[in-house]
This record gives C-alpha cells, sequence and structure tokens, in this order.
C-alpha cells in the first residue's frame, strides 16, 4: 500500500534537490552567463533610451552607460548619476531588481555547493586526492586503533589515511581519516582512493555489515581485497588480517606481503608464557600504545656495510642506545643470527628502543 509522503518530507525532498541542482558546476556559469547578459542588456537600453531623449545625459555615452550597468549588476554604487529618461529609468529598474536576484541565487549557490560537499565527505561518496598515503580496506572495531596509532606515530610525523569501507557514515568524523564509502574489492571504489599513488595499505577483517560469519567467511573477504589491490597497484606493499591460520596460504597465493594473524599469535604467546614467566609482559610492553618501547626496521647505516653483526649490534648499543635484535635480509626476518653474519647494503636492521629513529620511509 502506498503512503502519501507528509508535508515535512516534501518540504525536505524539495530542499535536498535544490541543495544538488544548485551545488552542480553548471549553475555557477549559468548564473555567470546571466549576469553578463543583464549587463549587455541594460546598458544597450540604457544607452538607447538616454541617446533619444536629447536631455544631455551622461550616460548617452556608451562607456558611461556601462559603467552605470556594471555598478547596478555588481550591487557596487558608487554614486553614478542616473537616466534622465523615463525609458531608461524603467529599464534600469528592472535590471537592478533581475541582478540582485540572480545575486541571490550565486550566494545560494555557493552556500549549496558547501553544503553538499560536507554530506559528500560524510557519506563517503567523493574522492581522495592524496599520495603517499595508507589505505584501511574494511571496517571492524579495532581500526579505530589502527587509525590512531598510525596518525599518532607513523614515519615520524603521522601519515594520510584512508578507510575504504561499505559503510553509510563515516563512522570517525571527528578523525582526520578520510571516508570512503565502497567496496574494497572493486577497481572504481579503490580508484576513489588514490590506490595508485598510495604507500600501502591494510586488508582488516571486515565486519562492516554487523552480520557474524565463520572465519573461513571473513577470510575469504580479506583475500579478494588483497587481489583487487595487488590488480590495482602491483608494487603496494599489502598488510592482512587472518583470521584462521589455515588460510594463510590463500593469503600468500594472492600476493599480501605481510600476513598478521591475530589467533596464532595470542596462541603462541599463551604457551611461551607458560614456559617462560614475564614472556607475556615483556611483549605487552612492546604492543602497548603508552609506552616508549618499541621495535623499529631500519636501513643499515653505511658505516655498517661489512660489518659483522656482533660489530653491529655494539654500534647499536653505544652510539644510538637502541638494541640491535636481527636483521632482514631479501625481505625475510632473520632474528638473533650468527655473531659473524655481515651487514650487506640492502640489510635492514631490526631494533629495540625508547626514541623513534630516523627514517628514510
Amino acid at each position: 500500500m502506498y503512503v502519501l509522503p507528509t508535508r515535512r518530507e516534501r518540504l525536505s525532498q524539495v530542499f535536498w534537490r535544490m541543495i544538488f541542482v544548485l551545488s552542480r558546476p553548471n549553475t555557477y556559469l549559468l548564473i555567470a552567463l546571466g549576469l553578463l547578459g543583464l549587463l549587455s542588456v541594460g546598458t544597450l537600453v540604457i544607452w538607447a533610451f538616454e541617446l533619444q531623449s536629447n536631455a544631455g545625459s551622461a550616460l548617452a555615452d556608451f562607456g558611461n552607460a556601462f559603467a552605470y550597468m556594471l555598478q547596478n549588476v555588481s550591487g557596487v554604487t558608487l554614486g553614478a548619476p542616473p537616466p534622465q529618461s523615463v525609458g531608461g529609468r524603467g529599464g534600469a529598474l528592472v535590471v537592478v531588481i533581475l541582478a540582485a536576484a540572480v545575486r541571490a541565487l550565486l550566494v545560494a549557490a555557493i552556500v549549496s555547493g558547501f553544503v553538499n560537499r560536507v554530506l559528500t565527505q560524510g557519506k563517503g561518496k567523493g574522492r581522495a586526492r592524496m599520495e603517499n598515503h595508507i589505505i584501511i580496506c574494511g571496517w571492524n572495531s579495532r581500526v579505530h586503533q589502527i587509525g590512531s596509532v598510525l596518525q599518532r606515530e607513523a614515519f615520524g610525523a603521522g601519515v594520510p589515511i584512508v578507510l575504504l569501507a561499505q559503510l553509510p557514515q563515516n563512522p570517525y568524523p571527528d578523525t582526520n581519516i578520510k571516508f570512503i564509502s565502497g567496496n574494497p574489492t572493486h577497481a572504481e571504489d579503490l580508484e576513489r582512493a588514490s590506490i595508485k599513488t598510495a604507500r600501502a595499505a591494510i586488508a582488516v577483517t571486515d565486519e562492516s555489515d554487523n552480520d557474524p560469519h565463520m572465519d573461513s567467511t571473513y577470510d575469504a573477504r580479506a583475500v579478494l581485497t588483497v587481489l583487487a589491490l595487488k590488480e590495482a597497484n602491483p608494487q603496494l606493499h599489502v598488510v592482512a588480517q587472518l583470521r584462521d591460520p589455515a588460510n594463510r596460504q590463500h593469503f600468500e597465493r594472492a600476493r599480501a606481503d605481510e600476513i598478521i594473524a591475530s589467533a596464532e599469535m595470542s596462541e603462541g604467546l599463551l604457551a611461551r608464557t607458560a614456559l617462560n614467566i614475564g614472556v607475556a609482559q615483556a611483549f605487552s610492553q612492546l604492543l602497548r600504545l603508552d609506552t616508549p618501547q618499541e621495535v623499529y626496521i631500519i636501513d643499515a647505516p653505511k658505516d655498517l656495510e661489512g660489518k659483522t653483526f656482533q660489530a653491529a649490534l655494539v654500534n647499536q648499543q653505544l652510539r644510538e642506545n637502541r638494541i640491535l635484535l636481527g636483521v632482514i635480509e631479501a625481505g625475510n626476518a632473520l632474528l638473533c643470527p650468527p655473531s659473524e653474519f655481515r651487514i650487506h647494503g640492502n640489510t635492514r636492521l631490526i631494533v629495540l628502543g625508547n626514541v623513534r629513529p630516523k627514517l628514510d620511509h
């Protein structure tokens, strides 16, 4: 059964339709053409009437008539003499009224454009024109914490963040996170998130539909997201969140650069803590946001090239007050390598410190 909209609903529909129409780019062009038309027609009308009146009016000169109409159309009155003829006065009155209406329409268009832009941003319908940013694909209750860490800590001075998720509204309107409403597996939505110029992407367990699913379903969505990300930008560094460790191989085939399995980490930590008392406290200090200790990945200094791991360990401890935990060689992490292990030009160091090092990345 069809229900007629209420008067309030009809007024609301008319209001938003006006906002949409007035905020369109061609509206400004039409307004500009309208003002230009009024200026041209008004000038010709005033000049013609004053020229025929033979009353010695200053507006009988075309330049003076143009200056008079320019003042009236623009709404800036500088004391120009009025027309002397009846026809000139009537024409000027009509043009002034119409110009005032068009100027009011221009103000309404500007305000509507601002309102529409605010609404578009809140609903995530716009585009993220960014570079060197991080895209968070999907949404769950832990995304806010991820964004907080990135904005506060990433690369020393924060990093721009784009949240691409299938949500109707921005879940974090009071933050600097740019929200894009869309599907992370769709190429057009990834383009709106500026996937080509991003530095990294995080494919999180997507709970945006608020419906419970099996772990395999969440992981399947994340794998599709990783595939879409790598298809759109093969060079993009992609980090994926994994629910079921048994699905790791699917993420590897999708070319995820790093895979984080929360369950795998928590189970391993529980077992190791049972055997080694205090391990959980140590990891908690490293992972908590309110402690200064943190693990960093840095490029090996030039003066350490060719040196042994033991020499690098002493160098970092004495010169930088950092503890060298291991190295990353050919994309693989190696913790506590042999003392005679040699540092190469492409070796990266895994260090533990209280102060964030100056990173080049």
